[in-house]
């Protein structure tokens, strides 16, 4: 044994005097400032600095002789021992490749290049020019230690990847997959094989993120969740700069081509370069990177194939390392910084407290294509972008042997025992399906998930409204949940409740049966989809001020069920007693009805064709939203069924568009219409979202905003069988005040207009929308914890007699889930 040692530690001494790491930086001697990409030339070798000028290399002679060069400057010849750790170099500018006329061409011959290779992206970018290939991919993602920390401030709901960060744990996992292109259907991924070091349960959404981009060709390129303008898009001049710095020397010469962002505080960019067939302008390789308050480097490189004289991506490392400080990065959706940073406000970040972060961590990721196939006509059928084969999470260990397109190395061996006794430890797998149900409305109790939005709520009828409710989980059972709810109001003092059930069919399709039994309130003119709603709100604004119920006793069962990945369905069918709060009562055939009683049958979809999703081996999962989305439902009420009163149709459609930009600026557009026929009670017609109490005085209206409301209109003031509505947003590029205060201006134009036929059937007086309803709005948004304020002004057909009636002034919420 002591031999053995003795010769480990003689073997490891000795390949650490063989091989010594020299760091330094390039700098400009006359200006101090670092040369980025510069290049450096050594013992047969060739590479480039970084964009801060800096470099590493690995030195295995005595004497070293290195050269450095840059285009503009005098070259620079010297030789290194191995005992030299650092060394800065300065390199001097050559006065006669500085006059204006010089740089002018070689900025012009520059750009000249990038303008060709724009225009033969259609024959160089793969997924342009091929009709249809396939091939395999191998991809290591890891997490592990450094000097200096990284912490996570995001948008994203990658709750998956923030608890890893977030506790101080190391990540590890291998993915192997099958990648399919063809014009029609896309580029579209089968995971054929799935390791998460540590879990017991698959975790999927951490590998979901959209680390690595197939191809530079793209207008946008998205790395670690956040978009880039790319640098061969057609208004690449607008937004990067471009300088040679090089060509090469190899079977296929290239341009090298230096490109930096113009604008980097209103549209994300890389820094970086690009080498360009000289023959063909198409990418051979990309190097890019990002240095603020934490380093993120890039390096694809792609693989030649002589029969279609096509450059196509084989490699890809994509890095997250602590920097130096100064400004935050944008990643993940947000921004990734180190040190002490606060994340962005959240619903979770309030109810959780995510703990301190490794000062240490860095998230590396690599990946490989092989088994490459052009112009094959091999197709895979299914509407999700990602789908996993059901034996991804139980392959033997000879599938990994045989897939990786390397060994795993020692550290990386390391690195995946560690992240399983991590994981293991400080029970991350725990943490994050608590963070995902909390994310859903729900905080797990052992047995019971409980809602989080049936505790507290507040409104002009039932006062302060206070109660419990929620669901079983799986340790009750997977096959089934109970679900419920009882809640009391202050006001009207009477209890409400809700008891049901939902049966899990098939788990895939998201195939339930769903049987109910609810007393409780519904605002009158209310129209609410089965589908499309939102999960989850703390807040909901308009609930507070509403003062218009009717009572229901209702039994309800129904089916949901998922065509595909983005069309998801509910048919529905109710029976309710209906009794009125207010006195109301609906005229037909010489009766008059104050109660009734009503049966109907509703159908309800969600469609989302421009989404991308994941499927699971059981369930579907939203990758990417995608717009425009579309929400529809159809109710039909039958008299003489089940004691139902009247006969009647109802139709819904929401279109909900949103557009976002790379300098961060976002339009909204939802579009909504609605139609009744037949025998409509008033509790069943229509209102268009009205947010304004009907009190004198601008600050005793002062309320909450919300999204898809008519701030200035009053409660109770229009009704309607027919109507359409447009709501138009615009929101500017974040104002930065402060790196933990950026807040948004918001312009915002909404109308409607609507009719009711037969009013005399109602025992009130209503007031239509057939003249056009308008209205414009600002709002300054999430100027402090999600909060704001808001303006809005009501003008047209309807407008009153004051400025004061006409005003409205609110507060704004807005959460980051």
């Amino acid at each position: 044994m002591r031999h053995l040692l003795l010769l480990i530690f003689l073997l490891f001494t000795g390949i650490c005097f063989a091989q010594q790491e020299l760091k330094g930086r390039v700098l400009d001697k006359q200006t101090g400032k670092p040369l980025a990409y510069a290049k450096i030339q050594y013992q047969g070798r060739e590479i480039l600095s970084k964009i801060d000028g800096s470099f590493s290399l690995s030195l295995t002679k005595d004497q070293t002789e290195l050269k450095f060069s840059y285009v503009g400057f005098e070259p620079q010849n010297f030789t290194v021992s191995q005992a030299v750790e650092y060394i800065r170099v300065k390199l001097t500018p050559k006065p006669q490749w500085l006059t204006p006329v010089t740089i002018i061409s070689e900025t012009n011959k520059a750009n000249g290049i990038i303008k060709k290779a724009i225009a033969r992206k259609t024959q160089n970018a793969p997924q342009e020019r091929l009709i249809s290939y396939h091939f395999k991919n191998y991809n290591k993602f890891l997490i592990d230690n450094e000097n200096n920390g990284l912490e996570l401030q995001s948008d994203s709901t990658n709750f998956e990847l923030s608890t890893v960060i977030n506790s101080e744990a190391s990540y590890f996992s291998e993915k192997v997959s099958q990648f399919y292109f063809s014009k029609k259907q896309g580029l579209k991924e089968e995971v054929l094989g799935l390791r998460n070091a540590g879990f017991k349960k698959p975790i999927y959404e951490i590998l979901l993120l959209s680390v690595n981009p197939f191809s530079f060709y793209h207008k946008d390129v998205r790395i670690f969740e956040t978009d880039y303008a790319g640098p061969l898009q057609k208004s690449a001049f607008k937004n990067y700069e471009f300088k040679i710095l090089d060509t090469t020397a190899t079977a296929r010469p290239a341009y090298v081509i230096y490109f930096k962002p113009k604008r980097q505080h209103s549209v994300a960019g890389l820094e970086g370069v690009l080498y360009l067939d000289k023959q063909s302008l198409a990418i051979q390789k990309t190097k890019a990177q990002l240095l603020g308050a934490v380093k993120l480097e890039i390096d694809q490189e792609y693989q030649y194939f002589p029969n279609e004289n096509l450059w196509f991506p084989k490699t890809q490392k994509t890095t997250i390392r602590p920097g130096n400080g100064g400004k935050s990065i944008s990643v993940f959706g947000g921004m990734i910084s180190s040190g002490t940073v606060q994340k962005k406000q959240s619903i979770i970040n309030n109810i959780l407290t995510p703990g301190k972060s490794d000062p240490n961590l860095y998230l590396t990721t690599t990946s490989t294509n092989f088994d490459i196939d052009l112009n094959a006509g091999k197709n895979f059928n299914s509407s999700a972008e990602i789908t996993v084969n059901p034996k991804a999470n139980f392959r033997p260990e000879s599938f990994w042997r045989e897939s990786r397109t390397e060994d795993l190395s020692s550290q990386d061996k390391i690195t995946r025992k560690k992240a399983e006794w991590l994981i293991k430890e400080k029970k991350i797998e725990e943490q994050i399906n608590l963070k995902n149900t909390v994310s859903l409305g729900y905080y797990p109790v052992k047995f019971w998930d409980f809602d989080l939005g049936k505790f507290f709520k507040f409104n002009n009828y039932e006062g302060i409204r206070l109660g419990f409710g929620g669901k079983t989980n799986n340790q009750i059972s997977n096959k089934f949940n109970l679900n419920g709810y009882l809640v009391y109001g202050t006001k009207d003092e009477l209890f409400k409740y809700s008891l049901g059930t939902s049966i899990y069919l098939h788990k895939a399709t998201e195939t339930n049966f769903n049987l109910n039994y609810t007393r409780d309130i519904i605002e009158t003119g209310s129209f609410n989809y089965l589908q499309g709603k939102n999960e989850f709100s703390i807040l909901e604004p308009r609930f507070v001020n509403i003062n218009f119920f009717y009572k229901h006793h209702t039994i309800s069962s129904g089916f949901t069920h998922r065509f595909g990945s983005d069309f998801k369905t509910e048919l529905q069918f109710t029976k309710s007693d209906i009794y009125q709060t207010k006195d109301y009562s609906f005229l037909l055939n010489g009766r008059e009805f104050s109660n009734y009683k009503l049966s109907e049958a509703t159908f309800s979809f969600l469609w989302r064709p421009f989404a991308t999703f994941l499927k699971t081996p059981n369930s579907t999962k939203l990758i990417e939203k995608g717009y425009p989305k579309f929400t529809g439902q159809i109710t039909k009420g039958f008299s003489g069924i089940f004691g139902g009163d009247f006969d009647y149709t109802k139709f819904g459609l929401l279109v909900e568009h949103e557009i976002k930009r790379l300098n961060q600026s976002r339009t909204e557009i939802i579009l909504e219409g609605n139609y009744a026929t037949g025998q409509v009670p008033l509790t069943h017609l229509f209102h268009a979202l009205p947010n304004s109490p009907r009190r004198n005085g601008i600050l005793r209206r002062f309320s909450v905003a919300g999204r898809r409301s008519f701030e200035t209109m009053y409660y109770n003031e229009f009704f309607s069988d027919k109507q359409a509505m447009l709501h138009l947003k615009h929101q500017l590029r974040p104002i930065t005040i402060h790196k933990l205060i950026k807040p948004e201006l918001v312009f915002i134009s909404r109308h409607a207009i609507g009719d009711i036929s037969n009013p005399e059937r109602h025992s009130i007086p209503i007031k239509s929308l057939k003249h056009g309803y308008h209205e414009f709005g600002i709002e300054l948004q999430k100027v402090l914890l999600g909060f704001g304020l808001g303006a809005a002004y009501r003008y047209g057909p309807y407008s009153l007699s004051t400025f004061d009636e006409n005003f409205a002034f609110k507060f704004t919420f807005h959460l980051d889930i």
